[in-house]
C-alpha cells in the first residue's frame, strides 16, 4: 500500500512538472489573438442606498495587449434597497399637515414616469403589511387641511416605474395625532412654579423643597448695600461717639476749673 502511494505521487510530480511545456506548445488560434472585447473599468456606487438611485459606468474595448479603446461613459438607474423604512410625525387636531413621498431622484427623473400607490394601517404606528388596506391616493402627496384623530395611522407609499412596474421604493409614515385638551404644549404654562423662578434666574434646590434663593449678581448687590448700609451706621456711630466725647471734654474742662 505505501510503495503504490508513493507512485502514485511521483506521477503527480511529473504530470505537474511537464505541464507548462504542454501549454507552451499549444497553438492559440488567430482569431482569439486579435479578439477584442468590452470591458467596464470603472463603476461608481449607487446614489442612494433605499429607492432610486443612479450610478455612473465607463467601459471600453480591451485587445490582447491590453490596451483600452472606443470608451463610452453612461448613467444608470440602480436600487440598492427599496425598502427605506419609516419616518414618525407628531402633530396637534386642527393643524394642517402633508405627507410627501418624493425624492431628488424622483424629481430629477420627473413624477409622471412613477406611479404612486397609498395604503393606510388606521390608528397603528406598524410595518406589518397585513394590517395597511387601500388608501385612494395617486399622486406623491396627501394633505390634512387640517388633522384630525382619525387620520392617525401608518401610510404606506409605493412607487412604482411606470415603463415596466417595478418597484423603486417604498416608505412608512407613522403619523400620531394629539388631541388639542390631552396635551398642553406651550412651554411656558408647563413650568412650575420652581421651574419658572429658575427661568428667570433664581437659584432653587428641587430636591429638597427649599424656598429660591437670589441669583448670584443679585446676592453679590445685596451683600454690597448690607456692607454700604452697615459701614454707614457704624460710621456714624463712631462720628457720633467722637462729637459727644468733644463736647463732653469741652463741659468737663470748664467745670474743672470753676472748682
Amino acid at each position: 500500500m505505501k510503495t503504490g502511494a508513493i507512485v502514485f505521487i511521483l506521477g503527480r510530480l511529473v504530470s505537474i512538472t511537464y505541464l507548462p511545456l504542454v501549454l507552451t506548445t499549444l497553438e492559440i488560434p488567430e482569431k482569439l489573438q486579435k479578439a477584442v472585447g468590452r470591458v467596464i473599468v470603472n463603476a461608481t456606487a449607487c446614489s442612494v442606498t433605499c429607492g432610486l438611485g443612479y450610478k455612473e459606468e465607463t467601459d471600453c474595448e480591451v485587445g490582447p495587449d491590453g490596451v483600452r479603446r472606443n470608451c463610452t461613459f453612461q448613467r444608470l438607474e440602480c436600487v440598492t434597497n427599496w425598502i427605506c423604512g419609516m419616518l414618525h410625525f407628531t402633530i396637534v387636531h386642527g393643524k394642517k399637515f402633508e405627507l410627501n413621498c418624493l425624492s431628488s431622484d424622483i424629481l430629477e427623473k420627473g413624477q409622471e414616469a412613477f406611479r404612486f400607490t397609498w395604503r393606510l394601517a388606521r390608528g397603528i404606528i406598524s410595518t406589518n403589511d397585513e394590517l395597511f388596506r387601500p388608501f385612494r391616493a395617486n399622486s406623491p402627496f396627501i394633505g390634512f387641511k387640517p388633522a384630525y384623530e382619525y387620520n392617525a395611522g401608518t401610510y404606506r407609499c409605493d412607487v412604482q416605474l411606470l415603463k415596466n412596474l417595478k418597484l423603486v421604493k417604498r416608505l412608512y409614515f407613522g403619523l400620531r395625532v394629539l388631541p388639542p385638551k390631552l396635551v398642553n404644549l406651550n412651554f411656558q404654562q408647563s413650568l412650575t412654579e420652581d421651574q419658572k423662578l429658575i427661568d428667570k434666574g433664581w437659584e432653587v434646590n428641587l430636591d429638597n423643597g427649599s424656598k429660591p434663593h437670589l441669583p448670584v449678581w443679585q446676592r453679590k448687590v445685596t451683600s454690597a448695600l448690607g456692607i454700604g448700609i452697615v459701614a454707614g451706621v457704624v460710621g456714624g456711630v463712631l462720628v457720633s461717639v467722637a462729637v459727644f466725647r468733644v463736647l463732653g471734654g469741652t463741659d468737663g474742662s470748664g467745670d474743672r476749673s470753676h472748682l
